[in-house]
This record gives structure tokens, sequence and C-alpha cells, in this order.
């Protein structure tokens, strides 16, 4: 790991791909382009993060590169953890979250709605977020899973461990999924799913089937199954495919973005309800990030199981999927479930 991460530069990233043993660092020296749409980013290659929602406060970010390593990852000797207790808004954030959910299951329950994911936050205060041991210990506890951090001017610092590609090239092939319910993993326990998560996941894997048609084609599914993604699981399909044309990888994202793994259905009026009922803009939780074209390599994933931070605070990040039969005490505690990803890494 370097020993200084920023040094002069105005933006840097740490990414590390599924299983992979090293990792990339990337460094520019001028300011990061900020932009309003995909289509405005150049050809040129590039660490893109995308927000939830475009707003004025929280742009497309695209890092171009003035210097890229490739490093061993060694995760032998991390530095302890600082020795502190966090102080926690949790009591707070149990009663905002209870008054979203309860907006946003009477609008299930009027018909506006056949879905939607209720997010909601934590603040940690109190000890010192060394970026260096965080991406680290990240990579170390989730070996599964993409784990990036960044820091741009726009942004701040962010960190991801997430389990869900929203779109990534490999080899000759393209490939995304429909991932969603969610379970405790246990390993000697089979899966037990209900028909809320069945149907929860049968939402995402239609979407994602409608949003391929007219751009991808030779679209291959694959059987539905379950996918662990550290102390929890989801159902999972997997679609490969081809994209004919370089441009059909922009159009094919805003077709995509927000998927209702994060979002809702219908689309729109779900995105209305997010902005009504939840207590605060999720900013870049719940967008995407990771390598655009950059040397060939575009791998792009959904930002879940994230923390904003700076030296001496962290927002931690989460949401459920919210459906007619969903019960605050459940909804809740999965969101505590995903929350321990950052907490273990804390």
């Amino acid at each position: 790991m370097p020993s200084t991460l920023s040094g002069q530069c105005q933006a840097y990233v740490l990414y590390r791909t599924p299983h992979s043993t090293s990792y990339h660092h990337i460094r520019q020296y001028s300011a990061p382009l900020c932009v309003n749409t995909l289509q405005a980013l150049p050809p040129t290659g590039g660490y893109v993060v995308m927000p939830f929602r475009v707003t004025a406060e929280t742009p497309i970010v695209f890092i171009i590169p003035d210097e890229a390593d490739y490093l061993p990852l060694d995760t032998s000797n991390l530095p302890a953890a600082p020795a502190k207790a966090f102080r926690t808004d949790e009591a707070e954030r149990f009663r905002l979250y209870q008054k979203a959910f309860e907006a946003a299951h009477a609008r299930l329950e009027r018909g506006e709605l056949t879905k939607v994911v209720l997010s909601r936050r934590l603040r940690l205060q109190g000890a010192d977020f060394d970026p260096h041991r965080l991406f680290a210990k990240a990579c170390q506890l989730r070996p599964d899973c993409f784990v990036a951090l960044w820091y741009t001017p726009q942004t701040g610092h962010w960190i991801v461990a997430t389990p869900e590609p929203l779109l990534e090239r490999l080899g000759t092939q393209w490939h995304t999924v429909a991932l969603a319910g969610t379970l405790p993993y246990a390993a000697d326990t089979p899966p037990q799913w209900n028909d809320k998560n069945r149907k929860e996941q049968a939402i995402v894997a239609d979407f994602v089937a409608a949003q391929l048609q007219g751009l991808a084609t030779d679209v291959q599914l694959s059987a539905t199954y379950s996918r662990r993604a550290g102390n929890i699981q989801h159902l999972c399909t997997d679609f490969s495919f081809t994209l004919p044309e370089p441009d059909d990888v922009c159009k094919l994202l805003l077709r995509l973005h927000p998927t209702p793994a994060v979002c809702g259905v219908p689309r729109e009026t779900a995105l209305a309800a997010i902005a009504a009922d939840e207590d605060s803009s999720r900013r870049y939780y719940a967008g995407f990030s990771g390598p655009l074209g950059l040397q060939g390599e575009t791998r792009l994933y959904v930002s879940l199981r994230c923390m904003a931070f700076d030296q001496t605070e962290a927002t931690l990040y989460a949401g459920g999927g919210i459906m007619p039969g969903s019960k605050l005490a459940d909804e809740w505690e999965e969101t505590c479930r995903k929350m321990q990803t950052m907490m273990g890494v804390l």
C-alpha cells in the first residue's frame, strides 16, 4: 500500500476486482471532470463515479488518470483499528426510518407502487478513519466483492465493498445481474426464500431483460441461485450478452440505472417517493462506480455496502426493498445486517 494516497493529486482511486490479489491505484493531478450526463464523458478511459441521482451537488465525476499502478495486495499486517468507542445516532435514525417506512408502505397499499427501496444512514463519530487501513481491511473481509475507495473534491472520501455488478465486460461478452432479496448467510443451513424475496428478485430480473431488448444480442440467462455476500445472501440471475455498437454501453447504462434493486417499480414513481420519504439525499450511495474503457476495461458496480467518511466521522448507508407484505422490524434488521460490512471494516 502506498505511504500516501493523495499527495499532490486532485483525485485518486484504489480499486480491487473480485477475487484479485492485486489492486489498481490511479491518480489525477488536475481537477476531475464533472458532467450531468453520461453521454458527455470523453472517449478516453477513466474511472466514473455516478450518484444515485445527478444534481448540482452530486454530479457525475470522471477521473482520468495521470498515473496508474497495479500493485500486489498485502493484507497480512494491517494496523489495528483505533481502540475508541463510536458515538452513533442510531436512535434518531430508527425514528426517521420508521416514519419513512410508514409513508412508503402506505404508498404500496394505495397501489401507487409495486416495490420501493428504502434506505437509511448511520453516523459514526469519535475515531480516526484511515483510508489505507479501510481499503485493505475491506479487501481482506470481502474477497468476493468489488472494493473501491475514491476521493475527489466534489465527492469527498467514499469506500464501497459491493457484490453487485451493473455492467462489465468479461472477454468478448458483457455481463449484468438481477440481484435482490436478502437472507442471513449460514454455511450449514440451506436458504429458505419466501414469496416476498422471490417476487422482489423477479421484478429486477424482468426489468433487466426488458432493458436489454433492442440493444443487446445473444442474451443468455442463468438459473436463479443464492449468491453469498459476506454475512448475507441474495437471489441472483446472471445475464450475458453482446453489445454490437460501442455507443450502446452508455445507452444501456442509462436504461439500467437505477434498477429496481435500488429504486423500485414504477421507476419514476419510486424515485419521487424516495425523494419525498427518505430523510436525506443518498448522494453516491446506490449509484455506481468503476473503470469505464480504462485500458480496455469496463467493470461498473452498484455502490452498495458503502460509507462516506473524513478523518473523524463516517456515514454508513444501507437499504432494502419494501413490498406490501414487508414488516418494519424485518426491514430495519436487514439494513443492520448490510451495515455490518462497513462496521467490520471499521
